[in-house]
C-alpha cells in the first residue's frame, strides 16, 4: 500500500474514520443534533477530497487487486456524498417530532454511504460483496427505523428477504464464474477463452442479483411495499445512494468484459437478456405508476422506468462508444438524483408528522397558492423526470436516444419513447394538481412548513442546477470530458 493509493482512497478512509469517531461520540455524549453536524461535516470533507483527486480515466489507479479507483468511481462518489448529505438534512426534519435521541440513525446513513463507495470503486467480487453487504444491512435497520410508520416491521422484513435473496444469486453467479475463470477479478487475463454454458449461467445469475437491487421488472414486486412504509429520508436514500452504487457497479463490471463484443461465450444472449429487462421495466414502471395515488408507490414505479432507461448505456456495440456510454450515464443519474432530492424534499416539507405512508397525490392540491417556492421545487423535478426540455432530464434522455440509436437498438427506442409518453400522464397530473383549486382543504398550510435554513438553501440550489444544467447542457459534459479525457 502506497501512499499514492491512499491519497486516492482517502473519502472512503474520512467516511470510515468518521463512523469510528461517531461511535466515540456517542458514547462520549448522545445529542442529535451534534451527531448530525458532525455526520454532515463528515460527508464535506470526503466530498472536498473526492473533488481534490486529479483523477481521468488514463490516470486510475489500482489499490491492491481489489479497488480501482478512476474518474468514474470518483464522480459517482461525488453523487453519493451529495444525496447522502441531503438524506441528513431532511431527516433532521423528520426526527423533529420524535422524543428519542437517534444517534444510530446518522451512523447507519454513514455505514450506507461507505458500503456505496467500496461498490463504485470495487474491481474484484470480493470488494464487491463486502461493500453489497455493507449497504444492504445498514439499509434493513434504516428501513424499519420508523417505528411509528404504519407498514415499518413488514418494510424492513421485505428488504431483509430481498438482500439475502440478491445475496444468493449474486453469490452462485459468481461461483460459476469462477468456475470458469479462476479468477475473482472483474477482467481476468483469460477472458478471451471459450468459457462455455456455465460461465454464461454465472452471468444470468449475477445480473438476477443486480436487477432485484435495482427494482428492475420483473424483480421489482418489493419496491413499492418498502418505498410506502419507509421513512422519507430513507426513501431517499434507497432510490439515490443505493441505485447509483448498484449501476455503476454493474456498468464496471459489464465493460470490462471484452466478450459483450465478440461472438463466442454468449455475448449476443446477454445482451438480448438486457433488452428485455429494459423494455419490461419501462413499460411495467409507467404503466403500473399511471393510476397511482399515493405519492411513495408512485415514485417507487417511477424509479423502474428510469432504471430501464439507464440500460440502455450497456447495449452499445463497440469498445470505442464506452466513453460516451460513461458519460450519457452520468449525466442521466444526475439528473435523477436532483430530481429525486427535490420532489422528497417536498414530501417531508407537506407530510403530516411523522407519517408519510399513506400521503396521497390530492394532499399536495392548491400548493402552488400557498407555498410557490416548494410548488415551484415540485414543479421543476417532475418536469425533469419527465423529460421535458429545458430541464436535466430532457438533456439525460437525450443521450439515451442518442445511444440507441449509435446501437441501432429500435426496440429500445420505441419503448422509451412509449414509456416517456406515458409517463407525462401521471407527472403532468402532479402538476395539475399543485396549481388546481378546488373545495377541498388542504392541509398544507404555511404554518405546516416551516424548512430549516440549510433547506431551504438546498431548494434553491436544486431548482436553478436543474434548469441551468437543462439550458447550458454543455457545462456537464465538458467538466467530464475533461476528467474523464473523452476525446
Amino acid at each position: 500500500m502506497t501512499l499514492m493509493m491512499l491519497h486516492n482512497l482517502l473519502p472512503l478512509l474520512i467516511v470510515a474514520f468518521g463512523i469510528v469517531l461517531s461511535l466515540l461520540l456517542i458514547a462520549w455524549h448522545r445529542s442529535q443534533k451534534i451527531i448530525l453536524i458532525f455526520t454532515l461535516l463528515i460527508f464535506a470533507c470526503a466530498l472536498l477530497a473526492s473533488i481534490s483527486l486529479p483523477i481521468n480515466i488514463n490516470e486510475s489507479v489500482q489499490v491492491t487487486a481489489l479497488l480501482k479507483v478512476d474518474g468514474y468511481g470518483n464522480f459517482a462518489v461525488i453523487l453519493v456524498l451529495l444525496a447522502s448529505m441531503a438524506v441528513s438534512l431532511l431527516s433532521s426534519k423528520w426526527l423533529t417530532n420524535s422524543l428519542e435521541v437517534h444517534d444510530e440513525y446518522f451512523v447507519l446513513i454513514q455505514l450506507v454511504v461507505l458500503g456505496a463507495g467500496i461498490l463504485v470503486m470495487s474491481d474484484h467480487f470480493a470488494a464487491l460483496f463486502l461493500g453489497f453487504e455493507l449497504l444492504s444491512i445498514a439499509l434493513v435497520g434504516l428501513v424499519g427505523y420508523g417505528k411509528n410508520c404504519q407498514f415499518s416491521v413488514e418494510s424492513s422484513f421485505k428488504y431483509l428477504i430481498l438482500s439475502a435473496s440478491a445475496s444468493s444469486f449474486m453469490l452462485l453467479g459468481i461461483a460459476f464464474i469462477y468456475s470458469q475463470t479462476g479468477s475473482l477479478s472483474f477482467a481476468p487475463a483469460n477472458i478471451d477463452s471459450d468459457y462455455g454454458l456455465f460461465y454464461q449461467a454465472g452471468m444470468l445469475l449475477f445480473l438476477v442479483g443486480i436487477a432485484f437491487k435495482l427494482s428492475l421488472a420483473p424483480f421489482h414486486f418489493w419496491t413499492p411495499d418498502v418505498y410506502q412504509g419507509s421513512p422519507v429520508p430513507i426513501t431517499l436514500l434507497l432510490a439515490s445512494v443505493s441505485k447509483v452504487a448498484m449501476f455503476i457497479v454493474l456498468m464496471k463490471y459489464w465493460f470490462s468484459q471484452s466478450y459483450i463484443f465478440s461472438e463466442h461465450n454468449g455475448g449476443e444472449k446477454m445482451l438480448l437478456i438486457i433488452s428485455l429487462l429494459a423494455i419490461t421495466s419501462m413499460l411495467v414502471g409507467n404503466a403500473l405508476a399511471l393510476k397511482q395515488q399515493n405519492i411513495k408507490r408512485l415514485l417507487a414505479y417511477s424509479s423502474i422506468a428510469h432504471i430501464g432507461y439507464l440500460l440502455i448505456v450497456l447495449l452499445i456495440v463497440s469498445p470505442q462508444s464506452i466513453e460516451l456510454a460513461w458519460q450519457g450515464a452520468l449525466f442521466y443519474l444526475s439528473a435523477y438524483v436532483l430530481a429525486t432530492i427535490s420532489i422528497f424534499t417536498a414530501l417531508v416539507l407537506t407530510q403530516a408528522k411523522n407519517d408519510s405512508a399513506m400521503m396521497q397525490i390530492k394532499d399536495w392540491q392548491g400548493l402552488f397558492w400557498q407555498h410557490r417556492s416548494l410548488a415551484l421545487l415540485i414543479i421543476v423535478a417532475v418536469l425533469s423526470l419527465a423529460g421535458i426540455p429545458l430541464t436535466m432530464g430532457f438533456i439525460g434522455k437525450f443521450y439515451l436516444l442518442n445511444i440507441a440509436v449509435q446501437a441501432q437498438q429500435w426496440w429500445l427506442i420505441g419503448a422509451l419513447i412509449i414509456g416517456s409518453g406515458i409517463g407525462l400522464f401521471y407527472y403532468l397530473n402532479i402538476i395539475f394538481i399543485v396549481f388546481h383549486t378546488g373545495q377541498e382543504t388542504n392541509s398544507n398550510s404555511k404554518e405546516h412548513i416551516l424548512p430549516l435554513p440549510a433547506l431551504k438553501f438546498m431548494q434553491k440550489l436544486t431548482v436553478i442546477t436543474l434548469i441551468f444544467l437543462g439550458v447550458f447542457w454543455g457545462v456537464l459534459p465538458d467538466t467530464l470530458s475533461e476528467l474523464f479525457a473523452v476525446k
